[in-house]
């Protein structure tokens, strides 16, 4: 059963998001085709590329990525709060940035004209904070450049995007180590960090790229995170860990002991429509006027 993207995204108070993508039947996204040998990677870089430079556009913190062979993961937080700042000449020229094609002749007319038109001017800038807006101007790109390549028509992304609620600290920490970790699971690296195109190796690689948000936010540090990661995939492997290592410590700072953290990593993979502690998810459902919702994690 699908419900309406309002029932599902809080366009008024915002919050944090995990939002998934996936390509219809067996359409490559990324990656090599098996079947046909054909390599879809010069793709990778332009949709991670594209989701960095969105971010900066819209009233939208990207906080984790990857990028995949058939779908990508992005965890974000939507912020309408910061609408109200932005003048009517920022709003314009965002989203001029957004829907112009580089070196159009057009542009100044186009920006004369939103700015005599207030109304049109306040579409924009709800457009602007919309989790739904901007996942359209990543994907609708992306599969009219993927048709193109492989001349065809019809539908490449698999219906609507997923989003599902990450309600408090401790589902956003999970979350984004459940999406880091995506290459890992699918056998492409062996060390997190090195699974290309993901939040996680630009954030090592790339220490001055500042269009991903500050981990500091939901109560990370990369030092701990990188080790976070590193644990949980000794872990998942069944490697010995010695008893009292600090990274478990760590853990149990984050308000989760060590079987709670592992197992709430692993609980994203059901793709629930909200993730979080207990009381998170009491107040999530009260907020909907539900009497239940399945996802929620160990008090």
């Amino acid at each position: 059963m699908t419900y309406p993207r309002a029932h599902l995204v809080d366009f008024d108070n915002g919050g944090f998001y995990h939002c998934i993508s996936r390509c219809v039947r067996r359409a490559w996204l990324c990656g090599v085709d098996a079947l046909t040998g054909t390599s879809f990677e010069h793709r990778r870089t332009w949709l991670e590329e594209r989701i960095l430079t969105l971010s900066g556009l819209f009233a939208i913190d990207l906080y984790g990525y990857a990028v995949m062979s058939n779908h990508y993961h992005i965890v974000v937080r939507v912020c309408p709060d910061r609408l109200s700042t932005w003048s009517n000449d920022e709003v314009v020229q965002r989203w001029l940035t957004l829907t112009c094609k580089p070196g159009a002749q057009d542009v100044a007319e186009r920006r004369d004209a939103l700015l005599q038109n207030p109304e049109r001017i306040e579409v924009l800038r709800e457009r602007l904070g919309n989790l739904s807006w901007f996942m359209r101007y990543v994907n609708e790109p992306l599969a009219r450049i993927a048709n193109a390549e492989d001349d065809c028509k019809g539908r490449f992304w698999e219906g609507r995007f997923k989003s599902i609620a990450l309600l408090d600290d401790a589902a956003i920490q999970n979350c984004l180590a459940y999406v880091d970790l995506n290459p890992y699971r699918a056998g492409m690296t062996d060390i997190a960090e090195k699974g290309t195109h993901t939040s996680i190796h630009r954030r090592v690689s790339s220490n001055d790229d500042d269009r991903l948000s500050d981990l500091r936010d939901v109560g990370l540090d990369l030092t701990c995170y990188r080790a976070l990661l590193t644990w949980t995939v000794a872990v998942d492997r069944g490697e010995r860990i010695e008893a009292g290592w600090p990274i478990e410590a760590h853990i149990r700072s984050l308000g989760q002991n060590p079987e709670e953290w592992l197992r709430n990593v692993r609980a994203h993979r059901f793709k629930y429509r909200a993730y979080g502690l207990k009381r998170s998810l009491d107040r999530y459902v009260e907020r909907l006027g539900q009497h239940w919702l399945r996802g929620a994690f160990s008090t």
